[in-house]
């Protein structure tokens, strides 16, 4: 049972952890003022893919 739960709390961090240089990143490219709409709906679009792989794929990993 505890190593379900180290696997769940992997899995999480896996998918958060690349959040922080992505914010970043959509941060730089709005002060620059540089395609920061589509940067912004692109990255939305792909953190949504990633919660739903984790949400509904991660139990199949």
């Amino acid at each position: 049972m505890l190593s379900y739960y180290f696997q769940g709390v992997a899995l999480g961090a896996a998918l958060i952890l690349p959040l922080g240089p992505q914010n970043a990143f959509v941060l730089n490219q709005g002060i620059r003022r540089q395609y920061h709409l589509m940067i912004a709906s692109l990255c939305a679009l792909s953190d949504v893919i990633l919660i739903c792989g984790g949400i509904f794929g991660g139990s199949a990993i």
